[in-house]
């Protein structure tokens, strides 16, 4: 069922690409979305699975999100830097203490991403920062090229 708002701005691969992209094979990208307020989280989940085709999971808090981790393996990890349980330094302490999760790359939303330069953001932990608010329908493409730039860079 789509969500108001989000339909048009997250048209399928299908549908942009036309039907190179229906019943392709590829598995998905994992992404763990990590957003405690209700509404964004629904929309930011089902427009990254829709249009940026990631498989994604999503979480509430931070600890839970922890939990996560362990029983689904993302690939990388958004989180919203205003979770109020904690702050995404506890997550990024946690993961980096575990063997199967210290690798995973962590990016931070944030209304103050901007005050953070990219070796700061790396000194601390994260493979990137997006702004808010952003557009919905780049923020996939966003992720892939941090994913990108950093396979290329290491």
């Amino acid at each position: 069922m789509p969500i108001d708002g989000c339909h048009s701005p997250c048209p399928s691969l299908a549908l942009i690409f036309g039907s190179q992209f229906e019943g392709h094979s590829m598995p998905s990208p994992r992404l763990l979305l990590i957003e405690h307020e209700a509404s964004l989280r629904e929309v930011l989940g089902a427009c990254l699975g829709e249009l940026g085709d990631w498989d994604v999971t999503t979480s509430r808090f931070i600890q839970e999100g922890i939990l996560l981790c362990k029983k689904h393996r993302p690939d990388v990890i958004l989180v919203d830097a205003s979770t109020p349980e904690a702050d995404a330094l506890l997550l990024m302490e946690q993961l980096k203490r575990d063997s199967l999760n210290q690798a995973i790359p962590i990016v931070l939303i944030s209304a103050k991403a901007d005050w953070f330069t990219a070796p700061e953001l790396h000194q601390m932990g994260f493979l990137g920062a997006i702004s808010k608010p952003f557009n919905p329908s780049t923020l996939s493409a966003k992720i892939h090229h941090m994913m990108a730039y950093s396979a290329s860079t290491s």
